[in-house]
């Protein structure tokens, strides 16, 4: 079934003129519903219907205009659909619908919003008591004359009123927004690029979506009118060739993993292990290919068909008792019936992809809608192919296979083998280290940590099934690896590898707007594992402080704390400065090989370790996964996989050649960063961060730094191929910079403004602002869909609204406060999906939201509490200050700050600025509190003022001592000696200040100094002493008040009352308990 729905503001339609044209439009668009609004047409059109749309067996529905302004009308084909009135609104209307040729029957909604948001309000009210009535499918459309976020609006930041009332009908209607594809406005004011919107879509509610395994909505050319037509495609999937895959539900099937066993034992190849293994494998395909025949996914007939036989079973049972074999029957019947839905859930859960909701919770529709929505947002229904939008497949296929093709072909014939100079080198015994033996147990430990259920590659095994298999294949698969350890090689097939093409955006139509994900197959993702495990053990060595990704012991946030640190640093100094944020185009597909080799051979790898990145890298095959079709197979001349476990840690490695450069020229005062310190600790300079391919660059607006640095990248780009995208970079000013378009034009990129964005953190923000936050908003938003809520039970909600937490808001929230009014924002979002569940669509709180943000051994819900999570993910980073010695944003936040004491910086009174740290210092009364300090050489601690013996300082438990102390800021190292403690005094102790003094030695009896060790702080609520966000976050909520504390409180009064007056049973036990119903469940809710 395929159903074209065409939505237009026309912009009226009595001009003769005006009409013929949008007739010839119509005609050429072809749809089978046609919805008009703002048609300033009123009375009678039958006798211009022809006009408008050249077809006799046309169908109206119209609702007049007012005046010369509004009119809305449905036009629809007679030949297929039956169409009636069902309501005319203020600002809307809806017919009712059913196919002429089938049984599909459904509701659409066509909407002229009024641009007043007073009255709009009217609208969406009539639209929400519409959805109490319509039963099944139903589509709403039209001019809205409203966005729904901000990034819909050109110049537009902040979210407004009229956008979040929109946005909550949406929610409250429980409808799908599915993305625009060939543009991202549908207004525009004349050819004002600077004033553009989207105020023109289509919005279905679920149950629309599952008749259909296609929705597509498109962007039509803007002709006789200044908003764009939208077109609503839907249809089923036609028939397209797929590559086999390893089911995960096939491990659910009585008897499988035998049948497994019973192949592959039976199996006789000869030759190298590598070609036994892959044969094998090859020959379990065939096998699985043919069983998977008989043991096909049909659980919705299998299951029907179970409860058909139940019920037969059922009817004898009211005629006759069952016969205990019979009884045994009907018993086996319910127990596959759970069965086959267990597999069809775990089927649904590997399509989905869904990584944070496990199978077992009956969610199983949800994994099936979700599995849809990705199959809709990946498809490529149409692509921009020699400067036209196709929809033809063939040429899809065609124009894909050719674009990867020379994506990964070397463009230069020759290249400088020039000697990066300032690169780290291992040790010789580092190099034999990295090139020993892969012993059995290496081998496991990597397998282990491969993602069980991400899609495979071209040999059709996710990594679950080596996992499960382990005991039946790991004597091929050790043979395969060990040979590959002598030889360095493995068979080509293993490096066959599929290109997956994701959209970077909604309505990706340009396949330079797709990132391509490589699907390795099963083998060499595992071999590609063990070199990475053994080559992130010396990337600390080789890896300069300036690069942040891939690391140990590095996080993305350190690079957006020092760039911001840094800008703040010179606003306030109110110096000029650039700061260049670069787009490296095709950052990993473009890397030389040779050139990697290189650098590479440089730092001190040996002849065996290059040869197996030598075969990883240039043994490749690919095929283009067009719609799930496997296209093409072609090699590749250059370039690093991005989906290989070796790439990133390679890449990085590419890149340090860059960072030497960068070091090499500001060493040299050819390019002069910016500067922090001044604080008694030694003066930093940054001069650029890098982040994997995303790089920032700071200096002064000189254009002598900008040609030095220009130069630097031309140089890189002649040896690496890795080249910059200057149409994507941009030159930002800090403080007034008069010639920075003359600097921008020396490196040919834009120029740009700050506030901005850097690794998705905020950058150039005051740290107070809410507009920081805008973006969260838009995005928790569409994660928490109020359409998504009817999938899943109420466990499902729960995991969900934490799971978003863990990827949008608290990514900001691990390195800014958040502002009130943006949790009280987050939390209606959140209280409205946990609780919009049901099927009617009404939501009704079990309890109030303050007891649902407490933990579930408290009687919450265990939901996170926002407040409480952003300060526990700030206190990390007080945390990482008392543990982390050499990390560069530590020195540049002591040089900034000044340093307090070996565990925290000074206390800053200086405006907040755009800086992130004094935010997070203000917290450090709260972090000490509960921390304490393990005592190495007792150097780093105060003997008096410090916690290290007991839960307080010495000076609080011998307040007199304290008084009379010869060095109150002496440290615990300063009163050891060989001999034992030696504490000094400023004058002779009186008898009872000796006893005093003894007490202190009878604490201190079982501590010793060890002169070799550094003192360390503790956390104090873990048993290892490490600090961790849910051990702070569990912390914080002890102290929160809880509702139910206030019941048992409240219940407790009451008993001790009764008692008082002589009750010694009260029978007033209901009303007490409805007294604690209204206490947990009413207070702070309108009565």
């Amino acid at each position: 079934m395929r159903v074209k729905i065409l939505s237009w503001n026309v912009r009226g339609l009595n001009g003769e003129n005006k009409r013929e044209l949008v007739r010839k439009l119509l005609q050429q668009w072809g749809a089978d519903i046609i919805v008009l609004v703002e048609t300033k047409l009123n009375g009678q059109i039958d006798n211009i219907l022809q006009s408008i749309w050249n077809n006799r067996w046309a169908g109206v529905l119209m609702k007049e205009a007012q005046g010369s302004s509004g009119g809305i009308m449905i036009l629809w084909d007679k030949r297929v659909w039956r169409g009636e009135l069902l309501l005319v609104g203020s600002q809307c209307l809806t017919g009712k619908f059913s196919g002429i040729h089938d049984d599909f029957n459904w509701c659409i909604t066509a909407v002229y919003a009024d641009c007043d948001t007073v009255i709009r309000r009217v609208l969406w009210q009539e639209l929400l008591q519409m959805k109490t009535s319509i039963n099944g499918p139903w589509v709403v459309c039209g001019d809205f004359n409203v966005t729904r976020f901000a990034t819909e609006r050109t110049n537009c930041n902040r979210q407004n009123g009229a956008m979040t009332e929109f946005s909550a009908c949406i929610e409250e209607l429980e409808m799908v927004d599915p993305p625009l594809f060939g543009g991202s406005f549908t207004w525009r004011r004349g050819e004002d690029h600077n004033c553009a919107s989207r105020i023109d879509r289509f919005l279905h509610c679920a149950e629309w979506g599952e008749n259909f395994t296609q929705i597509n909505q498109c962007s039509l050319p803007k002709i006789a009118s200044d908003h764009n037509p939208i077109m609503l495609s839907c249809g089923d999937e036609g028939w397209r060739k797929s590559y086999f895959k390893f089911e995960t539900w096939w491990l659910e099937v009585e008897g499988f993993k035998e049948k497994v066993r019973e192949w592959w034992e039976s199996f006789n190849v000869n030759g190298r292990p590598g070609y036994i293994l892959a044969e094998k494998l090859k020959m379990l395909k065939a096998k699985l290919k043919e069983w998977s025949k008989t043991n096909k996914g049909n659980w919705k007939q299998r299951k029907e068909d179970i409860l058909s036989q139940i019920s037969s079973w059922e009817t004898i049972q009211e005629q006759r008792p069952l016969t205990d074999d019979e009884m045994i029957q009907k018993t086996h019947l319910g127990m596959e019936f759970e069965e086959v839905a267990k597999q069809e859930e775990i089927a649904w859960k590997q399509r989905s992809r869904i990584q944070w909701l496990k199978q077992g919770d009956k969610n199983t529709k949800f994994f099936h809608r979700i599995a849809t929505t990705h199959k809709r947002f990946n498809s490529m229904e149409q692509l921009e192919v020699e400067g036209e939008i196709t929809k033809d497949q063939i040429r899809i296929k065609e124009a894909a296979q050719e674009f990867y093709k020379n994506l990964y072909k070397e463009t230069e014939g020759w290249r400088p083998d020039q000697r990066i100079l300032d690169v780290s080198r291992i040790s010789e015994e580092e190099q034999v280290w990295l090139q020993r033996p892969f012993e059995e147990e290496e081998i496991l430990g990597s397998l282990n940590m491969c993602a069980k259920e991400k899609a495979p590659g071209p040999d059709g095994f996710p990594m679950m099934f080596f996992q499960t298999f382990w005991t039946l294949l790991k004597e091929d698969i050790i043979k395969t690896i060990q040979f590959f350890h002598s030889n360095q090689v493995f068979e080509k097939s293993f490096n066959a590898t599929f290109i997956a093409l994701i959209p970077k955006k909604a309505g990706a139509s340009n396949l330079k707007d797709f990132r391509p994900i490589s699907l390795v197959g099963g083998v060499y993702k595992l071999i590609a594992r063990l070199l990475a495990e053994r080559l992130k053990q010396v990337l600390d060595k080789l890896i300069n402080k300036h690069q942040m990704a891939f690391v140990k012991g590095r996080q993305i946030m350190d690079a957006a704390l020092i760039v911001s640190e840094c800008i703040d640093s010179r606003i306030k100094e109110g110096s000029p400065g650039l700061m260049c944020k670069l787009d490296i185009q095709k950052a990993f597909d473009h890397v030389n090989w040779s050139f990697l080799l290189n650098i590479l051979s440089q730092m001190g790898f040996g002849d065996k370790w290059l040869k197996w990145i030598e075969t990883c890298s240039k043994t490749v095959k690919f095929s283009v996964l067009v719609n799930g079709e496997p296209v093409g197979f072609f090699e590749s001349e250059r370039g690093l996989r991005q989906g290989d476990p070796l790439s990133p840690f390679l890449f990085i490695l590419a890149m340090e050649g860059f960072n030497a450069m960068m070091r090499i020229a500001t060493q040299n005062r050819w390019i002069k960063g910016f500067k922090v310190g001044g604080r008694g600790a030694e003066e930093r300079e940054i001069g650029h961060m890098l982040y994997a391919d995303d790089t920032i660059i700071l200096c002064d607006p000189v254009e002598e730094q900008i040609s030095y640095f220009r130069v630097i990248l031309v140089l890189f780009e002649a040896v690496s191929g890795l080249k910059v995208n200057w149409g994507k970079s941009s030159l930002f000013p800090v403080n007034e910079v008069p010639q920075i378009k003359e600097m921008a034009g020396i490196l040919g990129c834009s120029v740009g403004k700050l506030p901005t964005t850097y690794l998705g953190m905020p950058l150039g923000n005051n740290h107070k602002a809410l507009e920081i936050w805008d973006g969260i908003l838009e995005k928790t938003e569409k994660k928490l869909s109020g359409w998504k809520a009817q999938y899943l039970s109420l466990g499902g909600r729960l995991i969900l609204i934490n799971s978003v937490l863990d990827s949008l808001p608290t990514y900001v929230m691990s390195l800014f406060p958040i502002p009130g009014k943006v949790v009280e924002n987050l939390d209606k979002l959140r209280r409205k999906f946990l609780w919009q569940g049901n099927k009617d669509g009404k939501g009704y709180s079990l309890v109030n939201w303050e007891t649902a943000l407490l933990s579930k051994d408290r009687g919450g819900l265990g939901i996170k509490n926002l407040k409480l999570q952003n300060e526990s993910l700030l206190k990390k980073w007080l945390w990482r200050y008392t543990e982390e010695r050499n990390s560069l944003w530590k020195e540049v936040i002591i040089a900034k700050y000044g340093e307090l004491n070996p565990w925290c910086t000074e206390i800053t009174t200086e405006p907040y600025g755009v800086g992130a740290w004094r935010s997070i210092r203000n917290l450090w009364s709260q972090m000490e509190t509960n921390l304490y300090i393990k005592v190495g050489s007792g150097t780093k601690t105060k003997f008096w003022k410090d916690v290290w013996i007991d839960q307080s300082p010495l000076r609080d438990l011998f307040p007199d001592l304290f008084q009379i102390c010869g060095n109150p800021d002496a440290n615990v190292g300063d009163c050891w000696t060989e001999q034992g403690w030696d504490l000094v005094f400023r004058r002779l102790l009186n008898d009872w200040e000796v006893e005093r003094v003894a007490e202190i030695l009878g604490m201190l009896g079982g501590v010793t100094i060890n002169a070799n060790a550094t003192d360390r702080m503790l956390w104090k609520h873990s048993k290892d002493g490490l600090f961790s966000v849910n051990s702070a976050y569990r912390r914080g909520l002890q102290h929160l008040k809880s509702e139910l504390d206030n019941a048992r409180t409240y219940i407790k009064r009451v008993e001790e009352l009764d008692k008082e007056r002589g009750y010694q049973e009260p029978e007033e036990m209901v009303e007490v308990n409805t007294i604690m119903y209204m206490v947990v469940n009413l207070e702070g809710k309108e009565q």
